[in-house]
């Protein structure tokens, strides 16, 4: 399976980007908007790098797609910094964990 185009790429980054930022910042709100925007601009490249192996045996990352995964994070990051602003995190009212 081949991706098709540039534009389905950043597309789909950006959403996947955007959705976990705002999963994160509604469902865990002791995570600081610096980490949050960190993780939910780079945990898609996992999904992106996984559809590129494909299962094979080996796979070459060249530079140019290493410069592409790069960028790739930093339209994440910057979008994720978009939804943080639409999205505010949920208040916590709970600085630690309840024991049972």
């Amino acid at each position: 399976m081949m991706i098709g185009t540039a534009a389905l790429v950043i597309g789909s980054y950006a959403a996947m980007s955007a959705s976990m930022s705002a999963f994160v910042a509604k469902v865990s709100p002791t995570i600081g908007p610096r980490l949050r925007h960190l993780f939910a601009g780079a945990s898609p490249l996992a999904v992106l790098l996984a559809v590129r192996l494909e299962g094979g045996p080996s796979t070459t990352l060249d530079g140019m797609d290493l410069f592409s995964a790069g960028g790739l994070v930093a339209l994440g990051i910057v979008t994720s910094s978009v939804v943080g602003k639409v999205i505010p995190t949920a208040t916590s009212d709970r600085t630690k964990l309840t024991s049972r």
